[in-house]
């Protein structure tokens, strides 16, 4: 019983936290204020998180594991006997659902901000979280490249991990201040074309289609 209940503050306190960022912004919004939205005390909020950027990293994960999920609900699963040809465009599709979801509740999403622009950036990762990304988020890459005729080796999926990341800040940002007028989709084509395409060579229809079914799947997606 005390388990679950401890379980529920925490929920509570990253509930109020996602609220408190989206509206004031995460530099604005104090661990008092956060307490107070969750109805506890500091030291509850203490009890489940050391400081506010844990709090705020865990809202961050709470959206991407919900991500993931809604993305392995949506996209159509690869057939078991299906050839490297056949299985190219559901993992494709299944990469651009993530990342359209991704760019749709955290780069545009002011209760993720401060996480995913100031305090996760892949350039400054040492090796062990580098190679957390190429075992998770990027664990298709080399593969995905491959069944397009593109062999990449260990200096290029760095490569593509850092600049994939760059590509995305500098795009979502510019259209969350204002400075750039693209719709969702216009930045993700946008991105997809700049930072996945000259590494993975998709054939201008097959990309266009897949790119179409993506938006599609994603409108059913509610991560609320």
């Amino acid at each position: 019983m005390a388990y679950r209940k401890s379980g529920e503050t925490r929920e509570r306190i990253l509930k109020a936290a996602a609220r408190l960022f989206s509206e004031r912004g995460y530099y604005e919004t104090g661990i008092g204020d956060i307490a107070r939205e969750a109805g506890i005390g500091r030291a509850s909020f203490y009890y489940h998180f050391t400081d506010k950027e844990k709090a705020a990293r865990a809202v961050f994960d709470t959206y991407v594991e919900g991500i993931y999920a809604a993305a392995e609900r949506v996209v159509p699963k690869s057939d078991a006997n299906a050839s490297a040809e056949e299985l190219r465009r559901p993992l494709l599709l299944s990469v651009f659902v993530e990342y359209i979801l991704l760019f749709r509740f955290i780069a545009l999403n002011k209760a993720t901000h401060a996480v995913y622009y100031d305090l996760v950036n892949f350039a400054d990762y040492d090796r062990e979280n580098i190679d957390r990304l190429k075992r998770t988020t990027f664990k298709d890459t080399v593969f995905l490249a491959s069944l397009y005729g593109r062999r990449l080796t260990e200096a290029e999926l760095v490569a593509f991990i850092v600049t994939t990341n760059a590509a995305a800040k500098s795009i979502f940002k510019a259209v969350s201040t204002g400075i750039l007028d693209f719709d969702l989709y216009e930045a993700s084509d946008y991105f997809f074309r700049h930072a996945v395409l000259p590494d993975i060579p998709i054939p201008e229809p097959e990309y266009r289609n897949l790119l179409i079914q993506a938006f599609s799947l994603c409108e059913s997606v509610d991560l609320s």
